[in-house]
C-alpha cells in the first residue's frame, strides 16, 4: 500500500513518527515535495478564502498526492496535550479536504485526542494500524520505532540543529530567538527563506523546538490562565522563555494571516518581550507577502540589534 504524507502543517512536528510507522507496518511512504509556487497556487485555488495560508497550502500537498497513493494521511488532531485543544481547522481538515478535493482517494483519519489521557493515544494508534494489519502486536512495534524516530529528532534539537542540517550552527553574530508553528519555521517557501537569511548573515537561529519542555512549562505558569490551545502553549512558552534569556539579542514572530490563535498568543508574547526589554519583530505571511517587502523589515530589525548591541559597549 501506498501511504501519502502532505509536507505541510503538524507534518513538521511528527514526521519521524508518521513516515517510520508506516514503513514498519511494510507500507511504501510517499510524502509531497517540499512546498512550490505550483503547489502554494493549486491550494490557493482549491481553499476556501477564509483559511490562513498554511491550510491552503495544505490543500495544494494534498493534491499534489492524490493521483500517486492508495491512502492520504491525516490525523484529527483535536488535542496533542493534556488538557489542551488543538486549531479548529486542524481538528476539521480531513472533513475541509474530503469536500473541497475531488477524486481523492481515501483519507485516513484517526481521531487524537490526548485530553483522554493514555487511552486517547492507544485508540489513535490502533485507529490507524488497522487500516494496514490487524495484527496489534505489529501495530504496537510500528509505533514505538516511530517513537525512536522521533525522539531522535528532538535530540537534534535540543543539541540546537536545525531540520536538514547536520552540523552545529556557527554563527558569531549572536543569537536570535525565531518563534511561531513549525510549519511556519520550516517552509522555507511560505516564510520566504527568513531562517536560511539570519544564517547566512551570522546569526545562530533558536526555535521553540530546541527547548526543553520543562523550560516551556515555566513559562506558561506566569499565564494567569492557562492558554486553551496545544500549539499555542509552545509558542508563547518559548517566546517567553526566550525574552528573558541575557544571550538572545532578538525575537523573530512568524505568523499566519488570518489565525485565530495567533491574534492572542503575538499580543501576549510582544507583553513579556517589552518588559524584559527585548527587540521583537513581527513577521505576518500570507499568499500576498512579497519577499521584497520581508528582506526589508529583517535587515531594518538586523540593524535595530547591531546599534542596541554598539550602544552597549560604549
Amino acid at each position: 500500500m501506498r501511504v501519502g504524507i502532505p509536507r505541510a502543517l503538524a507534518y513538521y512536528d511528527y514526521y519521524p513518527l508518521w513516515e517510520t510507522f508506516f514503513q514498519h507496518l511494510g507500507c511504501e511512504v510517499v510524502v509531497s515535495p517540499a512546498t512550490t509556487p505550483k503547489i502554494a497556487g493549486q491550494g490557493i485555488a482549491l481553499a476556501t478564502d477564509d483559511v490562513c495560508y498554511p491550510v491552503k497550502v495544505m490543500y495544494g500537498h494534498v493534491a499534489e498526492l492524490a493521483t500517486k497513493v492508495d491512502i492520504i494521511f491525516i490525523p484529527r488532531l483535536f488535542s496533542t496535550l493534556a488538557g489542551t485543544c488543538q486549531c479548529p481547522k486542524l481538528i476539521g481538515l480531513a472533513d475541509m479536504l474530503r469536500h473541497s478535493i475531488p477524486n481523492l482517494p481515501p483519507l485516513l483519519s484517526p481521531y487524537v485526542n490526548l485530553r483522554l489521557g493514555r487511552r486517547g493515544l492507544i485508540k489513535a494508534i490502533l485507529d490507524t494500524g488497522k487500516a494496514i494489519t490487524r495484527n496489534p502486536w505489529k501495530i504496537y512495534r510500528a509505533f514505538m520505532a516511530g517513537q525512536q524516530a522521533l525522539r531522535a529528532l528532538e535530540r537534534d534539537y535540543h543539541a540546537g540543529l536545525l531540520p536538514g542540517h547536520s552540523q552545529p550552527q556557527r554563527g558569531d553574530r549572536g543569537n536570535v530567538a525565531v518563534i511561531g508553528h513549525p510549519y511556519n519555521l520550516y517552509d522555507s517557501y511560505t516564510n520566504l527563506r527568513v531562517v536560511e537569511r539570519l544564517l547566512q548573515r551570522g546569526y545562530r537561529v533558536l526555535t521553540p523546538q530546541m527547548l526543553p519542555v520543562k523550560y516551556l512549562r515555566q513559562a506558561n505558569a506566569q499565564l494567569r490562565k492557562p492558554l486553551f490551545w496545544s500549539s499555542g502553549r509552545v509558542v508563547f512558552g518559548a517566546g517567553a522563555h526566550y525574552a528573558t534569556r541575557p544571550d538572545v539579542i532578538g525575537i523573530i514572530h512568524l505568523a499566519s494571516f488570518g489565525c485565530g490563535l495567533e491574534s492572542l498568543i503575538i499580543e501576549l508574547v510582544q507583553r513579556v518581550a517589552i518588559k524584559n526589554d527585548k527587540p521583537f519583530l513581527l513577521l505576518t505571511m500570507d499568499e500576498h507577502t512579497g519577499e521584497a517587502g520581508v528582506e526589508t523589515r529583517l535587515e531594518a530589525f538586523l540593524d535595530m540589534l547591531a546599534w542596541k548591541e554598539a550602544a552597549q559597549c560604549v
